[in-house]
């Protein structure tokens, strides 16, 4: 299902929540789907996946981090990683290579091939990011930053258990 940025999905009245907390939640939500249609738009003009952006990111700012490492700072699956890096290693963009003092263990590097990817990646990012935010004042962006920031606090700590 796509929203358009005007359409207002009609969702029930839920017990126990207030009007104005369940229309934040609609436009959250619309939000989240319309970013993630976005992004994939702007990557795959790219013949990338969002999820390879990430994935580069973090290896060219960690090089020779391991494959676990790696999952975690996704916080995703080493199974979904390993997939991942199967695709990008056959397509040339990382090589893994073997640790030199720990036998087990895969560090992971980017290639000429996925350095280039990266910047072009990048370049999508910056444009996403601005129009995304571009348009937004200097204050309404501080004002979203701060509730966003309050709402993941939120979140988190009831992740945690600390609520």
């Amino acid at each position: 299902m796509r929203f358009s940025a005007c359409e207002d999905p009609v969702f029930p009245k839920l017990p126990g929540v207030d009007p104005m907390s369940l229309r934040v939640f609609h436009s959250l939500f619309k939000t989240m789907r319309l970013y993630r249609q976005l992004m994939f738009k702007m990557m795959s003009e790219k013949e990338a996946h969002p999820g390879q952006a990430g994935c580069l990111l973090i290896v060219s700012n960690h090089a020779g981090i391991t494959q676990r490492d790696l999952a975690r700072k996704l916080h995703v699956a080493s199974s979904t990683v390993t997939v991942m890096l199967q695709k990008m290693e056959a397509a040339g963009i990382i090589v893994r290579k073997t640790d030199v003092e720990d036998q087990r263990l895969t560090r992971l590097y980017l290639t000429d091939a996925g350095r280039i990817l990266l910047d072009e990646m990048n370049e999508v990012l910056a444009r996403f990011i601005n129009i995304s935010f571009g348009q937004m004042s200097s204050s309404d962006r501080e004002d979203f930053d701060r509730l966003l920031n309050t709402l993941c606090t939120n979140i988190s700590e009831e992740l945690d258990g600390t609520t």
